[in-house]
């Protein structure tokens, strides 16, 4: 589960500023209405943003009036949230920094926010620090929360729809069932059992892995249910509704020609679950590879399952939750992720010698196209209507030219 951490603070927020950038230990900055209102990104090692947001900040208190004392109180001028990722999650920047702007977004989207993001723990865990100024730039009201708790529970439930672990939110009475179902045997994203270790080890064939496998290519080159029922059809898998007496509601997959093989999701992982899995195609925001790799992929799997190639299916499903992980769509996607880690001095990381064997992969079968070659798949209409509102739109611009360049002649 992630943890956050609250911290009041009072007086001027250089000295916070100062604590959390000194020395060039900031992985990366993000800015909200300081002072655009969109999401300004910075990377260590990349562009440097020109943003004092200390200052700004203290500037815009004293503008409102909010640094002055309340009810004979010490103003409060900002709160300092910290929220640390489980170790177990395994969590990357990408994916700290999407659950962070999110978060701080939806509770103080109309506050000064500034995320200056650490990795000097034990284990260089990445977490984020969230300072947000006192002043509600709207109502221009000082900052108040009436039930802090909600904070974190809300954390929680943002991690959990993120395949993250995350606290249950419900309190259930003793003897009884959150909601009349029982917690997930585990909240690990891919669970692996004793059983199934022992083979890995020993290098011998898991038909655990072959059904995991499997679904993780079928969920991650599928955009709905139904196309995710499609996929495992082809590749081999039957689904069923597990007993209604179960602890949960779950999805038992099995391989086809051999019925009796057969594991409930979240026995392969929490992400896995009929839950998760249905949270995650009704989110729009869910990872999908671009349609010419996602058709290639589905082909190179049916391959390899009517050769019974369990290597190769491992390896190009181990590929996929690559991808999904670091957000790779094309080729040239692949490049920046490897870059910014080498900007980091990060090459000798999991994630990056992860990133090189899987754009070597997509490379060497022909997987994965680059992002200025238009997807064969693309309607030629729909093309050629993008193409006529470019020369639309390059016909306005002209003539609005021109009306300009009358005016100016008439005076």
């Amino acid at each position: 589960m992630p943890i956050l951490k609250v911290i009041s603070g009072h007086g001027g927020t250089g000295g916070i500023r100062n604590y959390l950038e000194k020395g060039g230990r900031a992985l990366g900055r993000d800015f909200l209405n300081l002072p655009f209102e969109e999401w300004t990104v910075e990377d260590r090692g990349g562009k440097a943003l020109d943003v004092e947001w200390d200052a700004e900040m203290d500037a815009t208190r004293r503008a409102y009036g909010t640094d002055e004392p309340w009810r004979g109180m010490r103003a409060r001028t900002f709160k300092h949230f910290v929220i640390s990722p489980d170790p177990d999650d395994s969590i990357d920047m990408p994916e700290l920094r999407e659950l962070s702007q999110a978060w701080a977004k939806k509770h103080f989207g109309n506050h000064e926010i500034a995320i200056v993001y650490h990795d000097d723990n034990e284990g260089r865990i990445p977490h984020a620090h969230i300072v947000v100024n006192n002043v509600d730039l709207v109502t221009e009201r000082r900052l108040h929360t009436d039930h802090p708790e909600d904070l974190n529970r809300d954390l929680q439930d943002m991690a959990r729809k993120r395949g993250l672990t995350g606290l249950s939110n419900v309190m259930p009475k003793r003897g009884e069932r959150d909601h009349g179902e029982a917690h997930p045997r585990s909240r690990q994203a891919v669970y692996f059992g004793r059983a199934e270790r022992e083979l890995m080890r020993e290098g011998s064939y898991s038909w655990v892995g072959d059904i995991r496998a499997r679904v993780a290519l079928a969920k991650n080159t599928s955009r709905s249910e139904a196309d995710f029922m499609e996929a495992l059809g082809r590749l081999g898998i039957e689904v069923s509704d597990n007993s209604r007496s179960a602890r949960r509601d779950d999805w038992i997959f099995a391989l086809a020609d051999q019925p009796t093989r057969r594991v409930s999701g979240e026995r392969l992982g929490y992400t896995f679950g009929k839950q998760m899995l249905k949270s995650r195609f009704e989110r729009q925001v869910s990872y999908q590879p671009e349609p010419r790799t996602g058709r290639e992929i589905r082909h190179r799997a049916v391959e390899a399952v009517e050769l019974n190639d369990l290597q190769d299916l491992s390896r190009l499903s181990a590929v996929l939750e690559t991808c999904a992980k670091f957000d790779v769509r094309y080729l040239e996607d692949f490049d920046r992720r490897l870059a910014t880690l080498a900007r980091r001095g990060h090459e000798g990381t999991e994630g990056f010698r992860r990133l090189t064997e899987a754009r070597a992969y997509v490379t060497d079968n022909g997987l994965m196209t680059r992002r200025d070659r238009c997807d064969p798949a693309e309607p030629v209409s729909t093309r050629r209507r993008g193409n006529q509102g470019n020369a639309q739109q390059r016909q306005r611009t002209q003539e609005a030219e021109r009306v300009r360049y009358r005016e100016r002649g008439e005076r």
